[in-house]
Order: C-alpha cells, then structure tokens, then sequence
C-alpha cells in the first residue's frame, strides 16, 4: 500500500509541471501566429520544439526567421543543425574480390630471375552514419587482405575502423572528427598496429573543390621485424571536375603530401622494394578522367607521380636517397550491374621508379580484374 501511495504521489507531483510545459509550448505558438517571422517568438518554439523531440516543427520556425532575414546566422545555424538531425540514417557495405598479374610484385632491380606473380585481393568496407544525442556520428571499417600465389611472404592484409562526429558548418560544408586503429599482417605475423586521428573537411558546393583530409599517426611495428616505429602526418585535398572537356566525363586530383618520422632505433623492412618505416617527406599527386560511353560502361585514364626524399641513409653507397615514381593506367568498367549493385572494372597500370639509388629503380606492369558488390 506504501508503494502505491509513493507512486501516485510521484505521479501527482510530476502532472503540474507537464502541464505547465505544454501551457507554456501552447502560448509560444500562439505569440508566432501573431507575428509568424518574428525572431523571438520563432527561437523560442524551435528551442521547446527540440526539447519535444519535434524537429520538423523547429526547422519550420528557422525557416519563417530566415524569410524575413536570411542573413540571420543564428537561424541558419540552428537550421543546419535540425537539417543533418533529420537526416535518415545510413548503412552501406561493399564487398570487392578481384586478381591481377604482376611482372615484378618485389619491385626488384633484376631481370634474369624470375619475378612475376599472381595475387587475388578481397576487400569488404563499411560506412554508418545516424544521429546519436543530436550529433551525426559516423563510423567506418574495412577489411583488406592480399594472398600471392608464389611469394607467400608478400601476402599482407589489414583491419582497422575510423569514427567521429560529422559537424555542420552550413548546409554545404562539415567537418568529420574521426579517431581509429588499425592493424596490418606480413606473412601471417604482425607487420604493425596504427592508432589515427584526423580531420575530413567535406564541400558539397558547386565548386571543383571537394575538401581536405589531416591525419595523423603512429605506427608500432612487429618486433619480429624491427625494433623502431613510425610516426606520420599527411595532408591530401580533393577537386572533382565535372563535364571535364566532354559532357560525359569528370576529372578528379587528389595531391599529397606526407611526413614520416622514426622512433627508436633498428633496420627498416622493405617487403615491396619501399624502406619501412623511415625517415622521409613525399608530395605526390593523382589524376583520374573517366568517360561514360554507354548507360552502364565508363572508360578511363589515370596517372600517379610520387616523390620521396628520405632523411637518412640505409646503405654506404647513396646518402639522401630520393625516388620519383611514375604510374600511368587505364581502366574499362561496367558499373550499375545486377540493379545498380556491380560494378565490374578491368585495368592495367605500368609502374616506374627511377632514384639516385641504382639499386631500387625499377618497372612493374599490373593488369587486373575485379567486382565490387554494393550491399
């Protein structure tokens, strides 16, 4: 009986201040059907209508202050912040599983051994975005692995995940906070785990350009392999051009430019002909123009240049060692398959490194096949 009584009695005390809340939500309302743009009745209702839960009718109040003032930046704001709330929350999967013939995977300075190689490559990648508090919060994961069919001690993978909220700057423009780790595989055994951290700025505008990625990192290798670890920053905007020459056709360029440090001491590892990790600066940029000729089938060019300027000297021969890496490509790719799900691409890239250290230039031609299922 002494229970029942406590719990009437919360309820008793908790009616009049629920009904204060909505005497107080019906009387603001009726101050903005007096004046429906005025800015203080319409800040008033769009705060209560949050409180609510009723994000609708608070982006409504936005809208009737900005019809009378659209350069009220306190009603723009609160007008993107609504606009991304309501946003439907978003779960995306790919899965891509491909090959490609190799002639020199180690990329070796040799040409009376045997180099080439096959490897089948898997990917599986996914993207999640919803409100979470008020805040879009957006994760993303991926899961890569490489097998050979010769050189095992190539075979390498990766898993890791990236997540942070994704704020407004307007309707336009935002910025996603992410924080991540991943973890990478050499032969089976620990190549080096990577806590990240960084910043995506985001463009939706009409102009080409599309944003700025910051990361950072540090990279702690297997102590199997070495007993010094990396750290890195890099800086990559993106610019897409769209009608580039032909109506058809886009470009997008991406530059870059990267930082890596070393902490501790010990050998670098060099699995693919690339000293690792090692004191180094390097700019590069890549290009990609793709031409739709049919509904379903796009052919494109794509080219990379690298340039790498390494810090310290690996071996009594070169000191300053600088690599310049040019990989010209070209794709086909039927896209939109099975109700816009697959997109299947063929592509062959030629890559050449020439450098003051005679020892590590070489050329590599890649042709591969692969199929990308979008869940």
């Amino acid at each position: 009986m002494a229970g029942a009584v406590c719990v009437a009695a919360a309820f008793t005390a908790g009616a009049p201040a629920i009904a204060q809340s909505e005497a107080e939500y019906r009387r603001v309302f009726d101050e903005v059907l007096l004046d429906p743009s005025a800015p203080g009745p319409n800040f008033r209702y769009a705060r209560l209508s949050i409180e609510r839960g009723e994000l609708r009718k608070a982006l409504a109040a936005y809208e009737r202050i900005l019809a009378r003032d659209p350069a009220n930046a306190e009603a723009a704001a609160g007008r993107a912040r609504v606009l991304r709330q309501l946003e439907p929350s978003t779960l995306r999967a790919t899965l891509s599983i491909g090959g490609a013939y190799q002639t020199n995977p180690r990329h070796a300075n040799v040409s009376n051994s045997l180099t080439d190689d096959f490897a089948a490559t898997a990917r599986f990648s996914i993207a999640d975005e919803r409100p979470i508090f008020g805040i879009r919060w957006r994760t993303e994961g991926d899961v890569v692995a490489t097998k050979y069919l010769e050189f095992r001690d190539l075979d390498v993978g990766s898993a890791g995940f990236r997540t942070g909220p994704v704020i407004p700057f307007d309707n336009y423009r935002r910025v996603h906070v992410f924080a991540g780790f991943s973890y990478a595989w050499l032969a089976r055994r620990t190549f080096f785990g990577e806590p990240t951290a960084g910043l995506n700025f985001e463009f939706d505008d009409a102009g080409p350009f599309r944003g700025i990625v910051v990361r950072g990192g540090y990279q702690n290798l297997g102590r199997h392999l070495t007993t010094r670890d990396g750290v890195f920053v890099e800086v990559y905007p993106r610019f897409v051009f769209t009608e580039a020459v032909l109506k058809e056709a886009s470009l997008s360029v991406t530059p870059y430019w990267r930082y890596n440090g070393v902490v501790g001491a010990g050998p670098v590892v060099e699995p693919f002909g690339v000293p690792f990790p090692a004191r180094f600066h390097q700019l590069g940029i890549r290009a990609d123009y793709v031409v739709r000729i049919r509904d379903n089938v796009a052919v494109g060019v794509n080219g990379t240049y690298e340039y790498r300027h390494y810090f310290e000297q690996f071996t009594v021969e070169i000191n300053n060692r600088r690599d310049h890496v040019i990989t010209p490509g070209a794709q086909l790719v039927f896209f939109g398959l099975a109700q816009d799900h697959l997109d299947i691409t063929a592509s062959y890239n030629f890559e050449h490194r020439a450098s003051n250290n005679g020892v590590a230039r070489y050329n590599n031609h890649i042709a591969g096949l692969r199929a990308q299922w979008r869940f």
